[in-house]
């Protein structure tokens, strides 16, 4: 593949990556439940008509399970069009995000005891603490580890992603099944071993939940401040990692992508490949929040400052949008890229067919932008 060639994903893989939802991301689900709305409707209409000679039988409780079928439906199906809790599994990581339960180790997006083994790899929650300084949440970040992890000595490259706003570092591995897509790549051939790490950039005070990991000047969190100080140097001194740049990418959806456009472009020493899905082309209304004067939000707006930032090492750029997006914000992704190609940079423009900014986008999106790292990052 060219460096600056769109990966093509063979049929039967695409057909794997498919695999692995189930009733929660299905429309038949949601046909089953309209059906049975229509069913208890039916007989809650027959109860109320009264019958010679008979009491009329009460209809309430045909009336409620019609309406908890209708809420189930409705909740199902936009679930599908959102694509954000595509299975049991998924949704457990994602309310565990939420402080709600307890999402275990996984393999292939089942909770179990041992989550590695020789075909699959390994998905845990990780603490990455942050000094109280830098005014950082305290929910888990998530980390995957490729098959045969444990027993090697190898150093791995290391792919950082970014949640969007409002969301938690889980969503990758929930909305976005990371690790489904990292096996059926890896089992194909068609990336390296790479460690995973999303990081959950929520923080505390002004802009706490839409950070676009900024350092704030407003009394929020520092999270830039937390990525290049705490994050890497954590996942360095704990994982086995290829600890340069050249071992690491930085992706993110949605606001995660602006991340991954703002930080990498400032931050070519850390990072040598971004990928950016669905970004936004300025820090928008969480920029406000955070930073304290328009001087600041300015020298953040990535689609103004792209043409003249210093790049003082080279950037490798996977910028995906939805095809089916034509506002002002696919506009300002594809303006990036443009102008990062004519600055002589590696880039990729995917566009996601009859897509929408959705999580069933990023989720279709997310194995070319692996593929895209892979030919980029050093292995040991």
């Amino acid at each position: 593949m060219r460096s600056d060639a769109d990966p093509v994903l063979p049929p039967e893989v695409l057909h794997e990556l498919g695999q692995g939802g189930d009733f929660l991301g299905s429309w038949w689900t949601a046909v089953g439940l309209a059906l049975l709305t229509a069913v208890l409707v039916t007989v809650a209409v027959r109860r109320r008509r009264p019958r010679p000679g008979r009491r009329r039988r009460r209809a309430w409780p045909a009336w409620t399970a019609a309406v908890t079928a209708l809420v189930l439906c409705l909740a199902i199906a936009t679930n599908v069009v959102v694509g954000y809790m595509p299975s049991v599994a998924a949704a457990r990581v994602t309310l565990a995000g939420w402080g709600i339960g307890h999402a275990h180790a996984l393999r292939h997006g089942i909770p179990v005891a041992n989550a590695a083994s020789v075909a699959t790899g390994a998905t845990q929650p990780v603490t990455i603490p942050a000094p109280p300084e830098l005014r950082m949440g305290t929910a888990p970040s998530w980390v995957y580890t490729p098959p045969g992890y444990a027993e090697s000595a190898d150093r791995y490259p290391v792919v950082y992603l970014v949640h969007g706003s409002p969301g938690h570092a889980g969503d990758w591995f929930a909305a976005g099944n990371v690790g489904h897509a990292m096996d059926t790549l890896l089992a194909h051939g068609l990336v390296q071993p790479m460690i995973v790490v999303s990081v959950d950039v929520n923080g505390t005070g002004p802009g706490a939940r839409d950070t676009e990991c900024l350092d704030s000047t407003t009394g929020g969190a520092l999270v830039e401040t937390y990525l290049t100080t705490v994050v890497i140097p954590y996942v360095d001194t704990h994982l086995r990692t290829v600890a340069d740049r050249t071992g690491r990418a930085f992706g993110g959806f949605s606001s995660g992508g602006y991340c991954a456009l703002d930080q990498v472009l400032r931050h070519t020493g850390l990072y040598s490949t971004l990928l950016a899905m669905a970004p936004y082309g300025d820090p928008g209304t969480g920029g406000t929040a955070m930073l304290a004067t328009g001087a600041e939000w300015a020298t953040h707006h990535v689609t103004a400052y792209a043409p003249t930032i210093p790049l003082p090492h080279p950037v490798a750029a996977f910028v995906a949008v939805a095809g089916a997006d034509h506002g002002q914000d696919s506009r300002d992704a594809r303006t990036i890229a443009a102008t990062l190609r004519e600055r002589g940079q590696d880039v990729v423009l995917h566009v996601a067919r009859g897509d929408v900014h959705t999580w069933n986008m990023a989720r279709a999106t997310l194995p070319y932008a692996l593929v895209f790292a892979s030919h980029h990052l050093s292995a040991a």
